[in-house]
């Protein structure tokens, strides 16, 4: 009986080890900064500003004028996300509704042949969107 008691004992002791090595650890449950992006939220700003910059061929000028923009965008959709009381369908009126204010305010920095470049750019954008959701509808 003794030799049983040990087997079944060494038996718990292996499955207990197993399931705490299986469960994921605290530092993997830990949320990451910006699972939409992949990359921290202050970067985020910079980094997307360095994207029109590069793109659009922004003055040092335009840099300035726009990063609080983009910050002013992250904070309130950040606000809209984090926000509990507005149902799914509101929260994404509202983001859209900050996005396109945010198009307006960059456009009106940008010189025209910016803004055609940048309208260029959202066209695209809204392609590859439209393209992901049909084939989110096709699986």
């Amino acid at each position: 009986m003794s030799n049983s008691r040990w087997s079944i004992l060494t038996i718990l002791m292996l499955l207990a080890a197993g399931l705490t090595l299986a469960q994921p650890s605290q530092e993997s449950q830990a949320p990451t900064p910006d699972k939409r992006t992949g990359m921290q939220r202050g970067e985020s700003v910079d980094q997307h500003l360095q994207m029109l910059s590069e793109k659009l061929n922004l003055t040092d000028d335009q840099k300035e004028k726009l990063k609080p923009i983009l910050q002013d965008q992250m904070q309130q959709m950040k606000a809209v996300r984090e926000g509990g009381s507005l149902s799914e369908e509101q929260k994404r009126a509202k983001m859209k509704s900050i996005h396109e204010s945010l198009h307006d305010q960059i456009n009106a920095v940008l010189t025209p042949e910016q803004q055609s470049k940048f309208k260029q750019m959202r066209q695209e954008q809204m392609q590859k969107h439209t393209g992901m959701e049909e084939g989110k509808e096709h699986e």
